[in-house]
């Protein structure tokens, strides 16, 4: 005898974090799918990555067996709004409000995976027109990032196509994988006190690869240094950059002016003024 069935999860995960998926997003069933899981005694559990569906199936022999006769022909649709809007700098993500569209996440892929977009990670691609998002509510008091749309009878077909075993949950996993954005980092390096006579550059760890520095001619005394190839943004990170000096003479010695560079802020994202989707995160250094 069943008490509790689960039926599926809703999970947001995002690359820029190291760790457990900060709680960026708010997922909220619409009106008639609240109203319908309300009826069914079906409750929402909300975790800090998404959501969880379980079914309070006290006295039911087989649960799945009635749960699949209420829910055939069913689509319960929710609501996902943007609760931090600093992710919109970390991550590869735009709003589709302005354009009249909106991210638009559904079951309907028939993916082994049960990812609710088409590609690896959310894209353009997943932006359609409101218009034509059935399931858009029509009140107001909605600040729509994306609705996602769960078809009841291809939820039991993948659970069907799933082995469960005594070990193994009876319950679907759907995801919404976010993308951390990767930029142009540019090291701005303010020489308060005139002692950088020498050819200054940025070095790496890793494979990551910088110019060679360019100097500003107002103000003087300031020195851009780019890296010749996006960055990929993260909350944590293993390598560090080093701001060096390298002697003009022939020894070629040289030395290390700030042996840990910071890295870039959140809200140091900055567009390319002819290229608007060239992403630069600017980063000032006094030394």
């Amino acid at each position: 005898m069943a008490f509790l069935t689960k039926i599926f999860k809703i999970v947001v995960s995002n690359s820029y974090y190291s760790s457990v998926t900060s709680n960026d997003f708010e997922i909220q069933p619409t009106h008639p799918t609240k109203n319908w899981l309300n009826q069914r005694k079906i409750r929402i559990i909300n975790h800090s990555d998404g959501i969880e569906l379980v079914w309070l199936s006290e006295n039911y022999d087989n649960p799945l067996e009635l749960l699949q006769k209420k829910a055939n022909h069913v689509t319960a649709s929710f609501v996902m709004t943007l609760k931090n809007s600093q992710v919109l700098n970390v991550s590869e993500l735009e709003v589709g409000q302005p354009m009249g569209k909106v991210y638009y996440f559904h079951n309907k892929h028939n993916k082994e995976d049960q990812l609710l977009h088409p590609n690896s990670f959310i894209s353009e691609v997943d932006l359609v027109d409101i218009a034509q998002v059935q399931s858009y509510p029509n009140e107001p008091g909605w600040d729509i990032f994306a609705i996602i749309d769960i078809e009841m009878s291809r939820w039991f077909a993948d659970l069907s196509r799933h082995k469960h075993t005594l070990f193994t949950p009876l319950t679907i996993t759907y995801e919404i994988k976010i993308q951390n954005r990767a930029t142009f980092w540019r090291y701005c390096v303010v020489d308060t006190q005139k002692q950088l006579n020498g050819k200054i550059k940025v070095e790496s760890q890793g494979d990551v690869a910088f110019e060679d520095v360019k100097f500003a001619k107002e103000p003087k005394d300031v020195y851009y240094i780019e890296s010749t190839h996006p960055i990929p943004l993260y909350d944590r990170y293993d390598s560090f950059f080093s701001l060096c000096q390298i002697d003009k003479g022939e020894t070629n010695d040289k030395k290390v002016l700030i042996e840990k560079l910071p890295y870039p802020t959140y809200d140091s994202l900055k567009k390319d003024k002819k290229n608007q989707k060239k992403y630069y995160s600017d980063i000032v250094v006094y030394v």
